[in-house]
């Protein structure tokens, strides 16, 4: 359902056979069938599935994605919240030209969001619920960058505390969720208008919650 050119995504069962199927339950149905029952059973039919557009970028032409970790090296157990203060002081001062952006995730029972710091105002969205942390940790870059694109402004910095997000943005063998490649592509278009992004990773946990 993910791959607009799959061959099997019109499928669906004629009538006639579907009939056929009910009236000798000891045959079994299609996996695309069986598919629809399960995504039903799960209450998960009536939501848009993302396409992934996994032929985004050629191999000679893979976006090269690269991120900083001011703290690398700082254990977060172990260091006192001022010591991440200075390290983020020393980082906004070394990038002062660059416009922060902050971005998070929420997920509780029954709900599930991301949210943005941009140009001091906040940006709430509120996510389908059977969405997980890491695909709404996405989902606040890609959001961040969407607002980025319309801006006056060239130079930004994007902070989020989710490493598993930057990891997967920077390393190939990761990139196979649908919003890394939908990211990437939006990169892509910023930087041929001229944006310069940079990313950094910020420990989560210390005050740093938007939604």
């Amino acid at each position: 359902m993910s791959v607009p050119s799959h061959p099997l995504k019109p499928f669906a069962l004629a009538i006639g056979l579907n009939r056929l199927y009910e009236a000798r339950s000891f045959n079994i149905k299609p996996f695309s069938e069986r598919a629809k029952a399960v995504l039903n059973d799960a209450h998960l039919n009536n939501i848009n599935i993302q396409e992934n557009n996994i032929l985004a970028f050629p191999p000679w032409d893979i976006q090269i994605f690269n991120y900083s970790n001011p703290f690398s090296g700082y254990d977060k157990a172990g260091t006192a919240a001022v010591i991440y203060q200075q390290l983020f002081s020393y980082h906004r001062s070394k990038y002062s030209k660059y416009i922060p952006v902050y971005t998070d995730e929420s997920k509780t029972a029954g709900h599930v969001g991301c949210g943005v710091v941009f140009n001091n105002t906040i940006l709430n969205f509120t996510l389908h619920n059977s969405m997980s942390v890491f695909s709404a940790e996405l989902t606040a870059i890609l959001v961040a960058l969407q607002h980025i694109l319309v801006s006056n402004h060239r130079h930004f910095c994007v902070y989020t505390d989710s490493m598993s997000a930057l990891e997967s943005l920077h390393f190939l063998t990761e990139r196979r969720h649908p919003t890394v490649i939908e990211i990437l592509i939006l990169l892509r278009k910023l930087e041929r208008k001229g944006f310069d992004i940079i990313f950094s990773w910020v420990p989560g946990g210390r005050g740093s919650r938007v939604v």
